[in-house]
């Protein structure tokens, strides 16, 4: 029988060869036997892993196979469908033996998983969640620190739940980036971001100004955003021009502020947007946009803020 060495000696020569049908049928053979090898190299089970620390979290209501892995002692995947499982304590929730399980209600629950002597002790938290919120807007500034994900999940009794084994995705990275559960703005413009945990998804905007000496002149489809600083008596005003289509303005509070400077826009027509301090604005003659320090806050007091113009693309 030929060896090993010579299993390579002939896979290498028909590589070595200008391409032929048979040349590549030769190859082929050799590398079925290599991958046989390769297969046959597999150890016997030695070790079952579950999730992170033998811990494994459920967000569904639905039947759920336990995400188990069978390893030999160099760290090789096997195949699993010969483990068994069994409830052992914990939450009254049904585990079968072929490790389906079925989070009706939140608990945490004690399975068995073992194939012959081979045994590990799981835990599952049963987490599940009936709805994710996302807010309607994430606004994030090109340069400054990333935020947090702008959702969360709701439980069976309405309530927020954790932990979560959740997949988030952004639609345009260009415009913004994950990193871990936050958000960084990477360039101006709009993009998607959804989350999904178990069978329930939510989605929010994203919306990314970069930084600008003025709004004036912001082009249809751009976003650009204008630090501001006021003390008592003092305002900034700028002219938006007449535009058929629609302006979103807003002021953005500093994080570390527990005043805002306030916002007011005159010339256009305007309905709020997300809260007191956005509007969407039509303007059909030129309009102002204006930003005040409130009167009610001690003029010695200076408040930073940011003003976000976007000047959406379509009438």
């Amino acid at each position: 029988m030929e060896g090993r060495n010579g299993v390579f000696s002939r896979a290498k020569k028909a590589l070595m060869t200008p391409f032929s049908t048979h040349a590549f049928v030769r190859a082929g053979t050799c590398f079925t036997v290599l991958l046989l090898v390769m297969v046959a190299c597999k150890g016997a089970p030695t070790r079952i892993v579950a999730g992170s620390g033998d811990t494994v979290v459920v967000n569904t209501m639905r039947p759920f196979a336990l995400p188990i892995r069978l390893l030999d002692s160099r760290g090789h995947l096997l195949d699993s469908s010969s483990v068994q499982y069994r409830w052992t304590g914990g939450a009254t929730i049904p585990v079968s033996a072929n490790g389906i399980v079925t989070c009706s209600q939140p608990g945490d629950v004690n399975v068995r998983a073992s194939l012959g002597a081979i045994a590990a002790q799981l835990v599952v938290q049963c987490r599940p969640v009936t709805k994710v919120r996302g807010l309607r807007m994430m606004q994030l500034v090109v340069g400054d620190p990333p935020e947090v994900l702008p959702f969360d999940a709701v439980g069976v009794d309405g309530q927020p739940i954790s932990p979560l084994a959740a997949h988030v995705t952004i639609q345009d990275s260009t415009v913004a980036t994950l990193e871990g559960q936050r958000v960084r703005a990477r360039a101006q413009g709009e993009t998607g971001l959804t989350m999904r945990v178990g069978d329930r998804e939510g989605f929010a905007s994203v919306h990314v100004y970069e930084i600008a000496n003025t709004p004036e002149g912001v082009r249809p489809g751009q976003h650009v955003a204008v630090r501001v600083r006021l003390k008592g008596g003092e305002m900034r005003k700028w002219r938006i021009s007449a535009s058929p289509q629609v302006y979103y303005v807003a002021m953005l509070a500093d994080s570390s502020a527990n005043e805002m400077l306030l916002l007011a826009i005159t010339g256009a027509n305007c309905v709020p947007a997300l809260d007191e301090h956005s509007y969407f604005c039509l303007a059909q003659q030129d309009a102002s946009v204006i930003v005040y320090h409130p009167k009610g806050v001690s003029p010695a007091l200076e408040l930073v803020g940011t003003l976000a113009v976007w000047r959406q693309e379509r009438p």
